[in-house]
């Protein structure tokens, strides 16, 4: 499935994060379809080989490349591996809140959530991810549920009411996923597939997000990987709903796609 924004050709494509909630970015997606064309694919595939794969088909079918391809989280890895797979098909990658690419700053994110959560808050996310470490319990929906609860809390400064409606999370996909995922960072892949761009990198990230920021451009910068980085203060993990950065967010934003 593919969501369009705005008059073509589109040559701009806005990757969820999760991996497996699609339907994240639609309210940033509305926004920028107002001065360009813009994708909103949503992934569908249980392997990350499978999603970038996915992801060409959606470029072939659907954009011109050409393209620029923005990540929100997970969606930040997936256009990683989607660019250094396929160079001639990227002009420019943005990513949004990219979760640490190197393993040892992984660490921080939790400990830097449960600082933004209550002790009876951070008490009840530490047993959901217990609970997750065995998936064949009959609790793990649950403690997917509440662990999904928690992170959109801990992950933002101030919030503002959505405008549209998101589906829920699909624990499925991200049960599936994930692990893969995080394996890619634990194997190094990631890194060595962010040697390979060919196209301008830019960072933009809240200065509270959980996932710290130097997990991106202290690897990228030691491997002499060329970036443009933007920090959002009051600004969390996604910048479009919060009140303090949203304007700043879409301002950068709307500078690198015409850059």
């Amino acid at each position: 499935m593919i969501r369009h924004y705005g008059h073509g050709p589109f040559r701009t494509l806005f990757l969820h994060g999760g991996p497996g909630a699609p339907g994240g970015p639609a309210e940033a997606c509305r926004e920028i379809g107002q001065y360009t064309g813009i994708l909103e694919p949503w992934q569908s595939r249980d392997t990350v080989a499978d999603l970038v794969e996915e992801l060409d088909a959606q470029i072939h079918t659907r954009a011109e490349a050409p393209v620029t391809l923005i990540g929100h989280s997970w969606g930040a890895w997936l256009s990683l591996l989607y660019a250094a797979q396929c160079p001639q098909q990227v002009r420019a990658l943005i990513w949004v809140g990219c979760p640490p690419l190197e393993e040892h700053y992984a660490a921080q994110i939790n400990k830097r959530r449960m600082a933004n959560l209550s002790p009876r808050q951070a008490a009840a996310f530490r047993q959901a991810l217990d609970t997750l470490q065995h998936p064949h319990t009959p609790a793990h929906s649950a403690a997917l549920h509440t662990l999904d609860l928690l992170a959109q809390k801990a992950d933002n400064v101030c919030p503002l009411p959505a405008d549209c409606d998101v589906p829920p999370p699909n624990e499925k996909m991200f049960s599936v996923l994930w692990p893969q995922a995080a394996a890619l960072r634990a194997k190094g892949t990631l890194l060595k597939a962010a040697q390979l761009l060919r196209c301008p990198i830019t960072i933009i990230h809240g200065a509270q997000d959980p996932h710290p920021s130097q997990g991106v451009t202290a690897p990228l910068a030691r491997l002499q990987i060329p970036f443009t980085k933007n920090i959002l203060p009051r600004c969390g993990h996604t910048p479009w709903i919060e009140k303090h950065a949203r304007t700043d967010f879409f301002r950068l934003l709307r500078a690198a796609l015409n850059g």
